[in-house]
């Protein structure tokens, strides 16, 4: 079975939610990171595309921030809006695709983080590229976190791997297909007798190839590390987090 170039539309949801839910987080080193790569002005508006269950949005709601969420998937804005309502902060979700953001120019800052990058082909990805660059100001930044970069990808070992989440466990497979650089991952997912199976399709990028998208995006001032504590982002890191700026004009190289 190989996944639908749409897989991103039916992939959250059933046990796959509560998944998100489990995954240990870093919810705080990840917003001090934020807030120092973004360095956003006092009460600045901030985009968080996609948010997922909103954990980071509201992080940094709670720092003071006016922060706008964004995601495809409407169990998890509502995991978002209820903390956010709990905690008595003001944060804005919104059910859209992460390529669709109708706020031109008016955002400080802007981030992608929870692995959410190279769900689609390369014009999806730079269209997601361009809408952020969009939406922000003139020199406005974005900070982009994936685990799909090649250097990255490459020296870890593509096997099975099972994560116990309570009582819920979940299975990882993955497979690479070097003639199209896309990543398959196979997930099963177990609880109580129950058993889902979902699958993904990613988009695996050089180091080179993802900063040049970024670049033609009209990115640039591009900075890169391959951890929170930024240390510079190396063959073998675990993750990419490039920071980059808003050109004025999109197009504009670095």
């Amino acid at each position: 079975m190989s996944a639908s170039p749409e897989w991103y539309r039916t992939l959250f949801s059933g046990l796959m939610v509560d998944v998100q839910r489990r995954i240990p987080a870093q919810t705080e080193a990840e917003a001090d990171f934020l807030v120092e790569a973004l360095a956003p002005p006092a009460g600045g508006k901030i985009l968080d595309v996609p948010c997922g269950t909103g954990r980071l949005s509201v992080a940094l709601a709670q720092r003071g921030y006016a922060v706008t969420g964004v995601d495809l998937n409407t169990a998890v804005l509502d995991d978002g809006r209820r903390e956010a309502a709990e905690k008595n902060l003001r944060v804005e979700f919104a059910q859209r695709d992460m390529r669709d953001l109708p706020w031109p120019g008016q955002f400080d800052s802007a981030f992608c983080f929870g692995n959410s990058f190279s769900y689609f082909d390369d014009d999806g990805n730079r269209d997601y590229l361009m809408a952020v660059h969009a939406a922000l100001k003139p020199g406005g930044r974005f900070v982009l976190e994936t685990r799909f970069c090649a250097e990255g990808v490459f020296q870890q070992m593509l096997k099975k791997a099972w994560f116990p989440l309570g009582d819920l466990f979940f299975l990882v497979d993955t497979a690479y297909d070097p003639a199209t650089a896309q990543l398959t991952s196979s997930y099963t997912i177990i609880q109580d007798g129950r058993v889902e199976r979902q699958q993904a399709t990613y988009r695996i990028y050089t180091y080179r190839e993802l900063l040049q998208l970024f670049r033609e995006a009209g990115f640039g001032e591009l900075q890169s590390f391959g951890s929170l504590k930024r240390e510079p982002f190396a063959l073998g890191s675990p993750g990419l987090w490039v920071v980059a700026v808003r050109n004025a004009e999109r197009g504009m190289r670095s």
